[in-house]
């Protein structure tokens, strides 16, 4: 069997991903802005690895991710869907190697494009300009979704005889209703930034003008006063164990209380809220 290529070993910096990290903050964005940040597998692979530098770097607390230029992704680059049409239906994958599921991912959630679900910091889309396809796929996958009033997003799939591709269909009634999900999947058609707050899918709308330096405010807000600790723990409750029985996400939840009642955040809120100032989980 052929080894795969290790991406390090392949190349030290991205290609069509650019990400930096400060203030607690990484910033991920899709860099491919001459195709209007068209989703093939090296951004998929890129994608991947830089949302996994956030994992694992305890300076992180929020993930924002964008797309540079007008678009946010307008989805699969169609020279890649040629391909496959004319391959007779085979996708081809990037022959580079993936970064490892965070730990304590449960089996069935092991899934490339569920990959944001698993994290420990929260995952918040700026969807700027226009979001289709399998960049609406990448932007649902997020915690949170803030747009502009002038975004256009686009589902797609229906358009071009697919299903809800990767977990669609399971995650976006969850997100937004049964109904609303169905709505946006069976029509396929644009959706204003407004249209889409109305549909709950997206949860913030701004001005294009100030859409990343709002969403990139409120991101520093929670780094610095939300505990890093406790959004941990908040996002594994709502992906994973409210996905379980009741009793066995109640049992979780008092023993990560007892964890929290040890650790250093949970001090810093107390001196906080005794010294009646912001909390400031940085420091």
């Amino acid at each position: 069997m052929k080894k795969r290529n290790n991406f390090f070993d392949l190349n030290k910096t991205f290609e069509k991903i650019s990400y930096s990290a400060s203030e607690g903050v990484g910033l991920l964005t899709l860099n491919y802005p001459e195709r209007r940040n068209a989703w093939g597998g090296r951004m998929s692979v890129e994608y991947r690895w830089a949302l996994h530098h956030a994992h694992t770097d305890p300076s992180v607390r929020v993930v924002v991710v964008t797309g540079a230029g007008h678009d946010f992704c307008v989805g699969a680059d169609t020279q890649k869907l040629d391909g496959i049409e004319k391959s007779g239906g085979k996708y081809q994958k990037a022959s580079l190697d993936l970064p490892p599921y965070p730990d304590g991912t449960p089996e069935q959630f092991q899934r490339n494009h569920a990959y944001p679900m698993a994290l420990s910091v929260p995952v918040i889309a700026a969807v700027n300009g226009a979001c289709a396809g399998v960049g609406f796929l990448v932007a649902s996958y997020a915690d949170l979704r803030f747009g502009a009033t002038n975004s256009v997003i686009k589902s797609s799939f229906a358009k071009l005889g697919l299903p809800a591709e990767y977990g669609l269909g399971w995650l976006l009634p969850r997100m937004m209703g049964r109904a609303n999900a169905f709505q946006i999947l069976l029509e396929g058609d644009r959706l204003s930034g407004d249209e889409a707050h109305e549909l709950n899918w997206l949860q913030k709308v701004f001005e294009p003008n100030v859409l990343l330096d709002e969403t990139m405010t409120y991101a520093r807000r929670l780094a610095k006063e939300s505990s890093g600790f406790s959004m941990k723990c908040m996002k594994r409750q709502l992906n994973f164990d409210a996905e379980g029985g009741f009793s066995e996400a109640y049992t979780r939840s008092v023993e990560d209380m007892n964890i929290a009642l040890k650790q250093p955040d949970f001090k810093e809120g107390l001196r906080a809220l005794k010294e009646k100032r912001p909390t400031d989980f940085l420091k």
